[in-house]
């Protein structure tokens, strides 16, 4: 489920380059409008590359500063994904990058694979996938886990854990953004 996260909003391109974009967090709020409809605010935290040779990261910040948060394609490729953004930024806090993204979607199963099913919305995880918080429940079974909200919910919170980083580990992406 990991690599849903990472190929999601923000970050969705990265994985064609030889480096890739990570994060440390990402967190989601979505309303629901009726049954399946809605919008959603997703901020990413703490956004690194983990490339190797320069070149590499150089993509990687051409692939966030231009494709991602600039590029008319990104808006295009996300809408195919069933997700129309209404927002995208990026900014600083404190010494690390994070981006926002605001969208709307037709069908909550295109935010992150949630379904909806006999008046249940549920996220299905892998047991590694670290859930930091929930206004939801966690079920636990043998091989996954899920968040669960029943419809009386009109806003499904829930924030992922993507890497716990130690201080110098992976290049900063920060230092290469100029508002």
């Amino acid at each position: 489920m990991k690599k849903i996260f990472l190929l999601s909003v923000i970050l969705l391109s990265a994985s064609s380059f030889y480096g890739c974009l990570i994060f440390n967090k990402m967190s989601y709020t979505i309303n629901i409008d009726k049954d399946t409809t809605g919008s959603a605010i997703v901020i990413v935290s703490d956004i690194r590359s983990d490339a190797v040779k320069s070149s590499d990261l150089e993509d990687d910040k051409k692939n966030l500063f231009t494709y991602v948060l600039k590029s008319p394609e990104f808006l295009d490729q996300m809408k195919d994904e069933g997700k129309i953004f209404t927002k995208r930024e990026l900014f600083l806090r404190g010494d690390t990058l994070c981006g926002r993204a605001a969208f709307t979607f037709r069908s909550i199963s295109s935010v992150e694979k949630i379904m909806y099913e006999d008046g249940f919305y549920f996220l299905t995880l892998t047991l590694d996938d670290s859930v930091l918080s929930t206004n939801g429940q966690i079920i636990y079974s043998k091989d996954r886990k899920r968040i669960l909200w029943d419809n009386s919910f009109k806003q499904l919170k829930f924030e992922i854990l993507g890497n716990a980083f130690d201080n110098d580990q992976y290049t900063k992406i920060a230092s290469f953004y100029k508002p």
